[in-house]
Parts: C-alpha cells; sequence; structure tokens
C-alpha cells in the first residue's frame, strides 16, 4: 500500500497562515521515523542528556540551534511508574541554561528555574539529576529558557502506567514549529522532527496516541477518526469522544488520545490553519480490517495520579495575575502571595492583550473553574489557555513546600508576558 504524504504545497500554504495568527484556541475540547526512546530501567541507569549547538539545514538553514543529544527532537525519555529516572545533563552550549520538566509533580530544587529554585546549570558544567516521577503520564522536558526551548531543546518523557500496556500501538507525536529564515521563507511545522512522519498502527484496533505541542502556536487538531481524550496534560480523564476529531493544545500542552483504526486507509492528522490544513503526521494501517460495523467499546480510564476528587473554594486563598500587554524579563518572579501546605488557591489569569497567551504552571497542576466559581472542568492542566481580553480563573491544591514559577508566554511567537511566583510553606 503507498502512503500518500502530504502535498508541500499544502504544508506551506498552511505554515503560511499559522504564522499570520490563523490558529487561535478555542478555550475548551470540541466534544521522518519517530524520535527512538531511551528507557529507564528500575536500576535507573543514567540516561544521557547533552545540550550543545548544531547546524541542522533542514530546519534552521545556516543558524544554529541548540539540541540534546545532537537531534531533533531530543530522545524520548522512557521510564515505568514507580521507578527512578536518572539523568546527567551537560551543557556544551554558550550560555547557561536550566532544564525543567513541564507538568511533573517533583521536589522544588529540581524544578530548573534559574533564580527561584536553583542556579543555571553553567557553561561547559553538567548536573545529575535522580528522581522517581510520581504521575504516569505524558511529559515535556525542556528548557526553560523560551529561545532555547523554541529553537530546539525540548523532548518527550514518558512514565508509563504499571502492568501490561491496554493499547496494541503507543506513538509520541511532537510538534515544534520553526519561524521563517534566510533559507526557508516560510515557517515550517515538524513533529518528532520531520515533516509529517507515518506511524504505524494496528488496522481495527486502537492506537494512544500522545501529541506533545513543544510549538509556540495554540493547534487547533483534526483527525478523521474515532478519538477519545484519555488524559490531559498529563493527568487522566474520563475517556471522552472528540467532536469530529477535533481539539486544541495549548503550547506546553499534551493530550493523550486513543484512536479507532477502523479502516485500511491512511489517517492524517492534521493541524487547521485559516488557510489550507497542516498534516503533522499520517497513522498508517498494519494488518486485516474487520468487517464493517464492528466498533469498539468506549477505553476504560487509566489509573488515577491520587490527584484530589474536590477542591475545596470556600476559604481558598486568591491571586490574581496580569498577563501583558507588554512583555518582561524572565527574572525576578515576584510572588503573589505565601500559602500554608495543602491550601487551595485560586488564580486569575487577566489576558490584557490581543493575543492569547499560555501560562505555564510549576508545582501544581489546576482545574479551570466555571464562570460564577460554582464548578469546574473535568480535568486537569499545567499549560493553561487564555484567551485575548479574557480573564481565566484556575484552583490547585498547594501540596508541595518551596517556590513555585508561574510563566505566561505569548501565543505565536512564545515572548514573556508573566513571570511570577507562589509560595508553599
Amino acid at each position: 500500500m503507498r502512503v500518500p504524504g502530504p502535498n508541500r504545497r499544502s504544508v506551506l500554504a498552511g505554515t503560511a497562515a499559522l504564522a499570520l495568527g490563523g490558529v487561535l484556541p478555542r478555550l475548551a475540547f470540541a466534544q521522518a521515523a519517530p524520535t527512538a526512546a531511551v528507557p529507564a530501567p528500575a536500576t535507573a541507569t543514567v540516561v544521557p542528556l547533552r545540550a550543545a549547538t548544531a547546524v541542522m539545514v533542514e530546519f534552521a538553514g545556516a543558524t544554529p540551534i541548540a539540541v540534546f543529544q545532537n537531534q531533533v527532537p531530543g530522545p524520548v525519555l522512557r521510564v515505568k511508574h514507580g521507578d527512578k529516572l536518572a539523568v546527567a545533563v551537560a551543557n556544551a552550549l554558550d550560555t547557561p541554561f536550566s532544564l525543567n520538566w513541564q507538568g511533573v509533580r517533583m521536589p522544588n530544587a529540581l524544578d530548573g528555574v534559574p533564580g527561584l529554585t536553583g542556579p543555571a546549570i553553567a557553561k561547559g558544567a553538567s548536573l545529575d539529576l535522580s528522581f522517581t516521577p510520581p504521575d504516569a503520564g505524558t511529559f515535556l522536558y525542556r528548557a526553560f529558557q523560551p529561545d532555547l526551548a523554541h529553537r530546539a531543546l525540548a523532548g518527550a518523557l514518558i512514565v508509563d502506567e504499571p502492568g501490561a500496556a491496554p493499547y496494541a500501538s503507543d506513538h509520541v507525536l511532537l510538534i515544534q514549529s520553526w519561524p521563517a529564515d534566510a533559507l526557508n521563507s516560510l515557517p515550517m511545522v515538524t513533529s518528532n522532527g520531520a515533516v509529517s512522519p507515518t506511524l504505524s498502527v494496528p488496522a481495527g484496533g486502537r492506537t494512544r496516541l500522545r501529541l506533545v505541542n513543544a510549538s509556540v502556536h495554540f493547534l487547533r487538531l483534526q483527525i478523521p477518526a474515532t478519538c477519545y481524550a484519555i488524559a490531559v496534560d498529563g493527568q487522566p480523564v474520563q475517556p471522552f469522544q472528540l467532536k469530529d476529531g477535533r481539539a486544541q493544545l495549548t503550547p506546553g500542552g499534551r493530550l493523550d488520545l486513543a484512536v479507532d483504526i477502523g479502516t485500511a486507509d491512511p489517517i492524517p492528522v492534521n493541524l487547521e490553519t485559516r488557510q489550507l490544513p497542516i498534516q503533522l503526521g499520517l497513522l498508517a494501517p498494519d494488518g486485516p480490517v474487520p468487517a464493517a460495523g464492528t466498533a469498539l467499546p468506549v477505553p476504560t480510564a487509566l489509573p488515577s495520579n491520587g490527584l484530589p476528587a474536590t477542591i475545596p473554594l470556600e476559604k481558598a486563598a486568591r491571586f490574581e495575575i496580569p498577563l501583558g500587554p507588554g512583555t518582561v524579563p524572565l527574572t525576578g518572579f515576584e510572588s503573589v502571595g505565601t500559602v500554608d501546605r495543602g491550601t487551595s488557591v485560586v488564580l486569575a489569569f487577566v489576558n490584557r492583550s490581543d493575543t492569547p497567551v499560555a501560562v505555564q504552571l510549576h508545582g501544581a497542576p489546576a482545574r479551570l473553574l466555571d464562570g460564577m466559581d460554582d464548578g469546574w472542568k473535568p480535568w486537569w492542566h499545567d499549560a493553561i489557555p487564555v484567551g485575548p481580553k479574557a480573564t481565566v480563573r484556575a484552583a490547585l491544591v498547594a501540596d508541595s513546600p518551596g517556590k513555585w514559577a508561574i510563566v505566561g508566554l505569548r501565543g505565536g511567537d512564545g515572548a514573556v508576558v508573566a513571570a511570577r511566583s507562589y509560595d508553599v510553606r
């Protein structure tokens, strides 16, 4: 079977629309080869992670970029839930950098926010990290500094649930964007370091697709197949079917899908823009296709990571965080306040700009509150979308001591529009 590739003209037209801000969030779900994984076994074999500059013409022309292990994206790090992950980070860049683990609940000292949780890794220095991720799920590791993270110090961390995998195949699709340069007159979007890689999936079966947004853009995705959301930002949800296979993905956000492969034809993973869609990847069925009309049951929910079922709001500490309209330095991290461990916290993110903002929340995931604070969305976020001229309130339980960063990044270019923190004692 010939697997069709994306038309180059459609890729260029689509990325042009993306550059013009064609992809904006609708702040709710509308019901080459993949990078090799690096296992982290129970014996905690140390995984090397060397950051260095490289010239990779296919991504950035003659402009040097920053990469982990001389590849784009960085290697997929994989560990079983309950096992220890040990990483030896080496800085061969010309500048200090810090390594941050988006969505991982970890000790404050390991959070990788220079000036708040500890110093950056100096040029020529190294740092050995060792921790046991408390949650199973899909996470993102990257440089804390946005200019390095977006060009292109980023990779996926997968913490597998205990027991046998319930899916016949399991794929990561890590999405990155590349601005126009002297060689490429239009921006480019890649998945797993390629333009629309082909992923082998079981015909008639179900695949787990882990979507990771390591770009600066809000992404509107569409898959023409039966898709169930099974986890948002690494945290399990009660599975629900996406309407028309559509969902939005915030910069830094992750979305785990169970995709039913009920056809012998390849299934595209599309990025919708105001012009032509961009094909991010292709799911290529392998094996015999079942008889027509054969449907799979709703997938079973993933095991809970133990986050609270409810968040008491009556005595919650409440803080407001402005986002823009101007940019701010990624320093200082002025604290919005200090709370005791176990306190409920409500953060009001006020976007004063005409551009959507992605809030990167450290320390604990949060639930988005309804308009009157009389309920919340049934999933957790650590990458929070805030639309233009909008206010979004999010509630969390501050259960980990330390100083935790709150960073707002402008959609489209990743400029910093907020750099605050909250303290838990």
